[in-house]
């Protein structure tokens, strides 16, 4: 039997690779081989055993990876790496500490400060419009910590065909926008100022999709009027963190059900109430600081106000120990039609009350 050529002697390099010389290949095959008695060249015939067998055993052993020698650990180039490596684990913890401190800050300034109740006002939306341009930024670290982020994304991501965003604020839902699986998209808000930041971001993100967006400052308990080419209603409806700043939550889930197709779909991702009750009596004792500061109520029973409106639920999941709603809702077959009736019925009534009814055209509501 001819006798294998010895390996090559390795030539010094200096680099921080391990010292250690690898063992070539056909060493380790042959090792392999002894262990396993497994041919190198397996027969046609071998089954799937026997050919997983043999390029397991080809694989290199945890005993042929080369180390650092003594001198190349202790030298300076390589305790600079491991510095620079563990500087990035002490970077992640010290921001995650400072905005668990920031958050259990503004916690505890909302449970020890003292909020008239008889002084705050029914409507709150003067909050917005001061707090349009430092909105994000006031937002970013509690929904950074509470992971809202992806779940913002995997919401809006399911928006198709004709879109309505009830209460959109800011805009913080725009740049996960899928546009090519959207015919229309429409932006809602009754804050001037927040609308405005709106339009900013949807034109930094979908510019070329302008044309096809349009945004609308009312009321969402008003009626809402879908495109022309969409007289069946919207096939998407999207509200997120909205519920808590209006007065008339079930209202508002009925209005939506009014503008909605009766083969679309309603998406929510909304705070409130937890599943424990140690937890609620903190949001209960907080909500008034904080909807005096923010404009919304943390505290509202997002499950009853769903239960209130009627409406058909899909899907319904919980976080952050059930204080975050993720809601997946279908109208209910003929109700458009019926609350639509009830409503051009409603109007008339209103004007033989005294109540000054405005007719306005509909091309003046995507002004």
């Amino acid at each position: 039997m001819a006798k294998l050529p010895k390996p090559p002697k390795a030539f010094p390099v200096k680099h921080t690779i391990p010292s250690k010389p690898a063992i070539p290949q056909h060493i380790r095959i042959q090792r392999a081989q002894h262990d396993n008695e497994v041919p190198l060249y397996a027969p046609r015939n071998q089954t799937p055993e026997q050919a997983l067998k043999r390029v397991l055993a080809a694989r290199p052993r945890l005993s042929d990876l080369q180390r650092l020698s003594e001198e190349e650990l202790k030298s300076a180039q390589h305790q600079a790496k491991l510095r620079r490596a563990r500087q990035w684990p002490m970077f992640g913890i010290g921001l995650i500490a400072f905005g668990l401190g920031t958050y259990g800050t503004m916690l505890y300034a909302s449970l020890t400060q003292e909020t008239d109740l008889g002084n705050l006002p029914e409507d709150l939306s003067d909050r917005f419009d001061k707090e349009a341009e430092g909105y994000d930024e006031k937002v970013d670290t509690s929904e950074m910590l509470l992971l809202l982020t992806s779940k913002r994304k995997k919401l809006t991501a399911m928006a198709k065909g004709h879109v309505l965003e009830v209460a959109v604020g800011t805009g913080r839902n725009i740049p996960y926008y899928k546009t090519k699986q959207c015919a229309t998209v429409t932006l809602l808000d009754s804050s001037g100022p927040m609308l405005a930041v709106a339009r900013r971001k949807w034109n930094d993100t979908h510019k070329e999709y302008f044309s096809r967006v349009f945004f609308k400052q009312q009321s969402a308990l008003d009626p809402i009027t879908p495109p022309f080419d969409a007289q069946v209603g919207y096939d998407t409806v999207i509200q997120t963190m909205g519920l808590c700043s209006t007065p008339e939550p079930v209202k508002l889930l009925q209005n939506l059900e009014s503008c909605t197709n009766e083969n679309g779909q309603i998406l929510l991702l909304e705070h409130g109430k937890s599943h424990y009750e140690w937890l609620n009596n903190i949001l209960d004792k907080s909500a008034p600081a904080h909807a005096d500061e923010h404009g919304c109520w943390w505290n509202k029973d997002i499950g009853k106000i769903v239960e209130e409106s009627g409406l058909e639920v899909v899907n319904i999941k919980r976080y952050n120990f059930g204080t975050t709603w993720w809601l997946q809702l279908r109208p209910r077959k003929g109700m458009r039609q019926r609350l639509t009736e009830t409503t051009a019925v409603e109007q008339p009534l209103a004007a033989q009350a005294g109540s000054p009814v405005t007719q306005k055209s509909w091309w003046s509501l995507w002004r």
